[in-house]
């Protein structure tokens, strides 16, 4: 060490200089080797995920708009059966589903809460230009963040084939009873449903969860979404035999929860 700053005082000035400058480029040198080797890996870290991006699911509107606009609050009990002419006048509403990029195979679970007599089911849909028969409009109420000038529009979809649902927690035996069937009460869906023990829930409140069989998407590319309408109708049969004091007037408060899910299919 000693020798070298013998060396360096005995350097002429311009020497000197261009002696700290090389060192000084040599130590940045040293210093920016880590934080480029940092940004290196961050931008191979980045190509990555897009090369391996996650599947998701989505679940949105009719003409895949924001979900705000599958609106069931509207539902009117009084409406949706003619009692002088015995007609059903059931209720539809239309959903979407993205399967993602890759078009993964899924399933669709709805569940619902059984305070009024409801039956719910599904069906797939194709978006049509046009009304016709074994139709239905779907019209936002909203405008969607990605599609502003949609408000007010009418779109039409043909109703498909029913997609079959099968009870994941329906209690057969009390059914008849119940003129419709309940959950059970203390299974694994309970479970899930109200993890604290003390929990003590009126039997219309615990929902039925209806699965789906494996749903393969027919269409590919990233603007392509599945459409499925939800049809609800008053179970008019069994209100009228097992619920002969349900009355609508009487019960215009009652409430139900409807979920609709879907996840990957791993089966």
């Amino acid at each position: 060490m000693n020798k070298i700053l013998e060396k360096f005082r005995k350097m002429k000035t311009s020497q000197k200089i261009e002696f700290l400058l090389a060192s000084l480029c040599t130590i940045s040198f040293l210093i920016g080797m880590p934080v480029w080797a940092w940004f290196s890996g961050e931008n191979k870290m980045e190509t990555m995920t897009k090369i391996k991006e996650p599947e998701n699911l989505d679940i949105r509107a009719g003409h895949y708009h924001s979900i705000i606009n599958f609106e069931l609050s509207d539902i009117s009990i009084e409406d949706m059966y003619d009692t002088a002419n015995n007609v059903s006048k059931p209720e539809y509403r239309v959903f979407s589903v993205s399967a993602g990029d890759y078009r993964i195979p899924y399933k669709l679970q709805l569940a619902h809460t059984t305070n009024i007599p409801f039956k719910y089911s599904i069906y797939k849909a194709t978006e049509v230009d046009s009304a016709g028969t074994n139709t239905v409009a779907y019209k936002p109420i909203y405008k969607d963040p990605d599609d502003p000038t949609t408000n007010g529009r009418n779109y039409y979809y043909q109703i498909g084939e029913e997609v079959t649902l099968s009870a994941l927690n329906g209690d057969e035996t009390n059914e008849v009873y119940y003129g419709r069937q309940i959950a059970k009460n203390g299974d694994a869906c309970y479970i899930k449903t109200y993890e604290d023990e003390n929990d003590e829930p009126e039997i219309y409140a615990v929902p039925v969860y209806l699965q789906s069989e494996t749903i393969t998407p027919t269409e590919k590319g990233e603007e392509a979404h599945d459409y499925f309408i939800l049809k609800i109708e008053w179970d008019h049969e069994n209100s009228a035999t097992n619920f002969t004091n349900w009355n609508k007037a009487e019960n215009n408060k009652e409430t139900d929860i409807i979920y609709i899910t879907a996840s990957r299919s791993t089966g």
